[in-house]
């Protein structure tokens, strides 16, 4: 995710709330560890289907980039309050925010968005139009507590199923876990009743469990060569994945799942889980695309140059 190809930014959704506020802080101190520029983006939608204003007060659309030049004044200064990159480029478009960050995602490292301390009804709209359907990580930024800065200490925590989806979220959580110099926890949650992809019942000696611990070896299998410096637990867990994960990102400074989008069974399963954390994951999460490979082989060209064949 931070190899050195042009106008690879990480991007950031504006809009002046506390949550874009927090993903400011998040996606500024990324982008420095990716040595990646910050590209802060405000929508601001127009207020008639066609952007006529009719009825409105002749200075109305003069206030509207008015504010959105303060949203963007004040996530900037967030930003370089956490430390974040030199590069830092400020957009205010006109038009849906899901859209004009969904377009910008097409060269983007990742898109970050603020995710609301509680949201028990639907995901957020932006989050949803974005998860599964761009081709870079999307990150929905909470966390706990009034501090502003985002977690620094904990493991990195990565779901693990037999998906190529988890095969990439697990490539991009050990390329986090070394440059935060933090421990991996690896989770693989079949849960209490298995489905379709995974095996069924333990059995008399224990084969589904057998089997479980085999996928989950061998999504890990070969990583240790790339990233030798990285410790990892492996946890084979009964519990619904949704679950583990974030029982075990209570304590964690970073999620990472899979996402393949909306057209497969597998995505629909591993979109449920994502959906399902989106919501409620008690830290930073990191939704990463099926179609991430170029990136992850640039991340393990560059891991290789470093630490050697």
């Amino acid at each position: 995710m931070n190899g050195e190809s042009a106008g690879s930014n990480v991007v950031v959704g504006v809009d002046g709330a506390a949550p874009a506020l927090r993903a400011t802080a998040w996606a500024a101190l990324t982008a420095m560890r990716w040595r990646r520029p910050l590209l802060l983006v405000a929508a601001m939608s127009p207020p008639t289907p066609y952007g006529t204003g009719i009825g409105l007060r002749p200075d109305h659309f003069v206030e509207l980039e008015g504010e959105g030049r303060t949203w963007l004044d004040r996530a900037r200064s967030v930003a370089e309050r956490v430390g974040g990159p030199a590069d830092i480029g400020t957009e205010l478009v006109v038009g849906a925010a899901s859209s004009a960050l969904a377009e910008r995602a097409e060269h983007a490292s990742c898109v970050a968005i603020g995710g609301h301390e509680r949201q028990h009804g639907g995901l957020g709209s932006v989050a949803a139009d974005l998860m599964g359907r761009v081709p870079c990580p999307v990150a929905v930024v909470r966390w706990r507590g009034e501090a502003d800065f985002p977690p620094a200490n904990g493991a990195v925590v990565v779901g693990v199923d037999g998906s190529p989806a988890s095969a990439e979220a697990v490539v991009v959580a050990y390329e986090e876990a070394a440059l935060r110099e933090a421990p991996l926890v690896a989770v693989h949650a079949a849960g209490e009743r298995r489905g379709l992809l995974h095996h069924r019942g333990g059995g008399v000696w224990g084969e589904g469990d057998v089997a479980e611990a085999l996928t989950l070896a061998e999504r890990l299998a070969g990583m240790r060569e790339w990233y030798p410096q990285v410790e990892v637990e492996r946890v084979l867990a009964k519990e619904q994945p949704a679950a583990a994960l974030a029982r075990h990102g209570e304590t964690a400074q970073l999620l990472v799942v899979g996402s393949t989008g909306h057209g497969e069974v597998s995505g629909r399963l591993l979109g449920s889980t994502s959906h399902a954390l989106a919501r409620s994951a008690p830290c930073p999460l990191l939704v990463v695309p099926g179609r991430t490979r170029t990136r992850t082989e640039e991340n393990r060209s560059r891991r290789r140059e470093k630490t050697g064949p």
